[in-house]
């Protein structure tokens, strides 16, 4: 990832990925996998305990709140199944307690994850691969077997990208200056979240405006009266930043409606400061040079990383003036001096890298295929976590209470 820190990790339960994550990426926003809560839930609670689980897991709120809620959840069901169940019950929930950050929606809610709960899109990649593989495959097998799963993925994604940059979205709302600005911008799937925001903008009024020299407050309630926000923004003609307390946007990547509020009221298009880039139509042309010619080679890295440090450094002096002609200036005398360089020991240079190609060419490891090994049984088939065991039939008889060394038909003919 080009010495890039991830913005957001999610795993399973392992401790050992735990303990390494919080060690080597401290910044990063890391949480556990739903699907795989959710599993270990129905392994070890009672099913009567499943829906008030759920909604620990997925209700947003303040931290207080959840705690509140885990109270009163235990104590709901504190007598549930028999004795033997209940101290399983009971180790369970501690131990999800003491890592209550890591999956909790209320301590989650200034997380960056855009809307990912689970990993389900590796997940899907990996009941792919696995499908046709043999334990007899060889490695050349595997690896080609894996590049045809990764050509379906990009054919499909081609198809879409042809899709998206040929057709627009149909406008379905009122407010036709607001949605026919942001269909403009976003992909379609994503513009299909945005339009249910601005769908549910009619849920909401304006309550209070607060105007200060700096910024306007919107003070916005739903017409229930139970939910108020805030919206801030620093300046209401070119709406330069907009910002909601429930942190949608922050964490998701698509504006709330109540911010749609808020546009809606001012009657302008859709702003800036409310896209981000990857959702957008022109997200691949404007990500930065195209290197899928040089992926593979050692010069492809070393530009990837170079425009990774310059970027954020010439982002800043575009904003002014003095430090864009200040750094234009200095890459001018770079580009000069090489120049200079080149036209002096241009020879030896070039000699130089060559041998360097011819080095980094000479170091490959030559794979070979691992050996054979005898399998142990057959394998065994992935239960999903909500099937229930089988029950041993009698195979005489086909009754559940006995087998057939105590089936009452044999003792009869005996």
């Amino acid at each position: 990832m080009y010495n890039k820190e991830p913005r957001s990790i999610i795993t399973d339960g392992d401790r050992a990925m735990r303990k390494a994550i919080r060690l080597v990426l401290p910044n990063t926003d890391h949480r556990l996998c739903t699907w795989h809560i959710e599993r270990n839930a129905a392994k070890y609670l009672h099913h009567s305990m499943l829906p008030g689980f759920r909604r620990l897991i997925y209700t947003r709120g303040t931290p207080e709140t959840f705690e509140s809620r885990w109270q009163s959840f235990l104590k709901q069901h504190i007598n549930t199944g028999k004795r033997r169940r209940r101290r399983k019950h009971r180790r369970w929930l501690t131990k999800m307690y003491v890592i209550r950050r890591l999956w909790a929606a209320s301590y989650l809610k200034n997380k960056y994850f855009l809307g990912a709960k689970s990993n389900q899109r590796s997940e899907s990649l990996n009941s792919r691969l696995q499908k046709h593989l043999d334990r007899k495959m060889t490695l050349y097998d595997m690896v080609d077997h894996y590049f045809h799963c990764l050509s379906r993925i990009r054919r499909n994604e081609s198809q879409l990208d042809c899709e998206a940059s040929q057709s627009i979205p149909v406008a379905t709302t009122e407010h036709q200056v607001l949605e026919t600005s942001a269909a403009k911008c976003f992909t379609p799937s994503n513009f299909y979240l945005v339009q249910k925001e601005i769908e549910r903008a009619g849920m909401y009024d304006t309550v209070e405006i607060l105007e200060t020299e700096l910024s306007t407050k919107y003070i916005i309630a739903a017409r229930d009266g139970r939910k108020v926000f805030e919206v801030d923004c620093d300046d209401e003609e070119t709406l330069a930043n907009v910002s909601c307390s429930c942190l949608k946007f922050e964490c998701e990547g698509i504006p709330c409606c109540h911010i749609m509020v808020v546009l809606i009221r001012l009657g302008v298009a859709m702003p800036q400061c409310c896209v981000l880039n990857r959702w957008t139509l022109n997200s691949k042309s404007v990500s930065g040079t195209d290197t899928s010619d040089h992926v593979r080679s050692m010069k492809g890295t070393r530009l990837n990383e170079l425009y990774n440090l310059a970027k954020p450094v010439f982002e800043e002096a575009s904003c002014s003036i003095d430090d864009f002609l200040r750094w234009k200036q200095i890459l001018q005398h770079e580009r000069n001096e090489k120049r200079k360089r080149d036209g002096i020991d241009g020879e030896c240079s070039h000699a130089e890298d060559h041998e360097n190609n011819v080095e980094v060419e000479a170091e490959q490891i030559n794979v070979q295929d691992p050996e054979t090994v005898q399998g142990k049984g057959a394998p065994k088939r992935m239960k999903g976590f909500l099937e229930k065991p089988a029950k041993r039939r009698c195979s005489q008889c086909k009754a559940i209470d006995h087998d057939i060394r105590t089936c009452p038909k044999i003792k009869r003919r005996r």
